[in-house]
């Protein structure tokens, strides 16, 4: 479903009906009549490149996989709708469940540019081997990306807010009336990878972190300097802002996450928040000795939920009914977050120097 309010029209109604047969155009031209990917990278070799590497392109990851079955009904529903929103992927998964799964393309190009068989994009071209391309004003505005990234009112809310919550947290925020919207940072050029919080580069230019020795320690300030939205935005990363003296001495962390908690006899409930929505700072410091040095390590888990609470969840809950090979997915899933962890920034702190002083960042 679409939030209300959102100017999407009937383009991102989900799923995304099925195309039918090729127009006659396409008769005799398998690429031009074929809508898997592998077909569109054919021509357009950046795009699909770059997309072939994005988590969109991952959208049916082993972690989905590996739970549809035991979700069932309308919930497995409401998962395919934005992980493999195409009609034709749901047809392939009710037909052929794990063993489709290879077909299934999770937000592939047809997802976001093709109805029944008519292309799509932020401009019109007259003439292509697919006809004519029809320019559609959506494609350059935040709304495109919502109907994916922003729960509505029938979505899961925590503590009053939506567990996707990214598209009213960049409407509220000063990137919004100033018209950055989501592609002018996630698609930058138009390209087609759609980086986020995984890519350390990407997240070092909405995070900023500097850090100072002071006379009393070290001194840090981590800024949300560059996303439109809260960051992290979702509940499964956490920011580390570790701080720590010489040898086993004074040591101090900082968790810039949504931290939620989950349980079958209480439900739902947010533990913490201290995300930095748009512009917002937080200051950390750590009480030294003047003789002593120290260094400063912001680490990003992007799985870190998945890895330490979800899927240890879902492996203990379906226990007696995960297939072999559905229990392998979430195992493999649970692996691949726990190796998503890097670091963001390091700093060596020296001993106190007699003023204020920046401390050197390191590799």
């Amino acid at each position: 479903m679409v939030p209300p309010g959102l100017a999407t029209g009937d383009f991102w109604e989900r799923p995304v009906p099925r195309h039918g047969p090729a127009p006659a155009f396409a008769i005799g031209n398998p690429v031009v009549a074929d809508l898997a990917p592998g077909a569109c990278g054919v021509c357009h070799i950046p795009q699909h490149e770059a997309w072939r590497d994005s988590l969109h392109a991952l959208a049916l990851s082993p972690g989905v996989l590996g739970q549809l079955d035991a979700l069932g009904g309308a919930t497995q529903d409401d998962c395919l709708s934005c992980h493999a929103p195409r009609e034709e992927m749901r047809d392939l998964w009710r037909d052929q469940g794990l063993e489709g799964a290879g077909k299934m393309a999770g937000v592939d190009c047809a997802t976001c540019h093709v109805r029944d068989h008519v292309r799509h994009g932020p401009r019109a071209i007259a003439i292509t081997p697919h006809g004519a391309v029809e320019a559609l004003p959506l494609y350059r505005q935040s709304e495109f990306c919502a109907p994916c990234h922003q729960f509505d009112e029938a979505g899961l809310a925590v503590n009053g807010k939506p567990l996707e919550n990214t598209y009213e947290e960049w409407r509220q925020s000063r990137y919004a009336w100033e018209g950055v919207t989501c592609q002018a940072c996630h698609m930058p050029e138009r390209r087609h990878s759609f980086k986020g919080i995984h890519d350390r580069e990407m997240t070092r230019r909405g995070l900023g972190v500097e850090a100072w020795r002071t006379a009393e320690g070290l001194r840090v300030r981590a800024r949300n300097r560059g996303a439109g939205h809260a960051l992290p935005t979702y509940v499964t990363p956490r920011i580390l802002v570790d701080l720590a003296g010489p040898g086993d001495g004074a040591r101090l962390r900082h968790v810039i996450a949504r931290t939620l908690r989950w349980s079958r006899e209480e439900g739902w409930e947010e533990l913490a928040d201290t995300r930095l929505l748009p512009d917002e700072s937080v200051e950390i410091e750590l009480d030294l000795a003047q003789g002593a040095g120290g260094e400063v390590r912001v680490r990003v888990e992007p799985g870190y939920d998945y890895y330490e609470r979800v899927y240890p969840t879902l492996l203990a809950l379906w226990s007696d009914t995960l297939s072999t090979a559905e229990r392998g997915l979430l195992e493999q899933a649970r692996e691949a977050a726990g190796r998503s962890a890097y670091d963001l920034y390091r700093f060596t702190c020296p001993p106190w120097g007699g003023r204020a002083e920046p401390c050197p960042e390191g590799p």
